[in-house]
């Protein structure tokens, strides 16, 4: 069942926010993954210190999620597996700009503004992982954050879905939604081997996920399970992880090429689509 609400306001803030996020909530009890777009800063009153207020508020006796991600932390070999989505040659000079993760590393900037409010809360706990790291809060965050492991980085997305949890976007796109990159897991979409700076170590990552471009085209399957409350042309939007995880792999399962982007020079997707067609044989 669809639900779509509509409050206008010439600048969001708190009541109506909280008021957004509690009815796009499927399981008020359960669970949540939080994405918060980086223009939310820009759009609500009081910026993302307002949206980690009504977030708060909303989600009180409730664990919530969010990605910590940290992209600076990777290293590339000279060579290395092939059919992998990456020139290896290419990426060495980022390896000088490398940095050692660690439990207070900023995120990317795309995850970084709510992060860096959200990290001080009391009892939050961040993952692990050198590059896909959550942050969790609320009373079930550590089995949510030690959910993640070095060979199964969506640990923690896997436990909201076995929490019967939500995935909420506030002010984000699908290309924000990285569940998706969890079903593609479930799904046996081939995945890519990276490298981290970790405990004074280099880490293999394997698992991990190809390109987030092509998500938004998951926009329209998922409307029946979208709730979604206009603030100007702004939107709150909440998923049941259920029946997300359900109509993707559904989708997957149709068509193998589902939610890859269209650009013909993504690396990424390249080796994705090459997998599907030649399987192992690819290169």
């Amino acid at each position: 069942m669809e639900r779509t609400l509509s409050l206008v306001s010439a600048q969001i803030g708190f009541r109506t926010l909280t008021l957004a996020l509690e009815a796009v909530r499927w399981n008020p009890e359960g669970p949540a993954l939080i994405l918060v777009a980086p223009e939310a800063a820009n759009e609500v009153r009081g910026g993302i210190a307002t949206v980690l207020g009504a977030v708060q508020a909303v989600m009180r006796g409730a664990t919530w999620l969010t990605p910590a991600f940290t992209s600076r932390t990777m290293v590339y070999p000279r060579v290395g597996p092939p059919d992998n989505g990456v020139v290896y040659l290419a990426m060495q000079g980022a390896n000088a700009r490398a940095t050692f993760f660690h439990p207070d590393l900023p995120a990317d900037p795309e995850w970084e503004p709510f992060w860096e409010v959200a990290r001080r809360l009391p009892g939050a706990r961040r993952s692990e992982h050198p590059v896909l790291s959550f942050l969790a809060v609320g009373p079930q965050a550590e089995a949510a954050a030690s959910a993640q492991s070095i060979l199964d980085p969506w640990g923690p997305i896997r436990w909201l879905h076995a929490e019967g949890g939500d995935v909420i976007l506030v002010g984000a796109d699908h290309t924000m939604n990285v569940a998706i990159h969890y079903v593609e897991a479930m799904a046996g979409r081939k995945t890519f081997v990276r490298w981290a700076l970790m405990d004074r170590r280099v880490v293999e990552l394997p698992g991990f996920p190809g390109c987030r471009r092509g998500f938004e085209a998951a926009g329209p399957l998922l409307e029946p399970a979208t709730r979604r409350v206009h603030l100007g042309e702004w939107a709150v939007q909440g998923l049941p992880m259920e029946r997300m995880v359900q109509l993707l792999l559904e989708l997957l399962g149709r068509d193998p090429m589902a939610l890859l982007c269209g650009d013909p020079l993504c690396l990424l997707c390249h080796a994705v689509r090459q997998h599907v067609l030649y399987g192992s044989r690819s290169a």
